[in-house]
C-alpha cells in the first residue's frame, strides 16, 4: 500500500500544474504540501486536499494519527521513500 501511495504522489510531482512556478526544476517533496496547503498553517485539511486528486485519494493513509488533517511530517513519513523517511 505505502508503495503505491508513493508512485501516486510521484505522480502527482509530474503534474504541470505542480511545476508550472517553477523553471529550474529544484522543486521537492515540500512543495507539493506546501502547493496544497493553501492558508499556511502547515496542515492540510480535507478542503484543502481536494485542490490536488492525488492528495486527496490518498488523505485518509496520510494522516497517520487520523485527526483530520495531515501535518508537513506525517505527509513526509508517509508519502516518501524509506530512505528519505529516515531523515525527518
Amino acid at each position: 500500500m505505502k508503495y503505491s501511495l508513493i508512485v501516486l504522489c510521484a505522480a502527482a510531482f509530474a503534474s504541470p500544474a505542480v511545476w508550472a512556478n517553477d523553471e529550474t526544476g529544484s522543486k521537492d517533496s515540500s512543495d507539493l504540501f506546501k502547493t496544497v496547503d493553501a492558508d499556511s498553517d502547515g496542515k492540510v485539511s480535507k478542503e484543502e486536499a481536494a485542490a490536488n486528486p492525488s492528495f486527496e485519494k490518498n488523505f485518509d493513509a496520510l494522516d497517520g494519527n487520523h485527526d483530520g488533517t495531515v501535518t508537513e511530517r506525517e505527509y513526509r513519513r508517509n508519502a516518501m521513500p524509506k530512505k528519505d523517511k529516515d531523515r525527518y
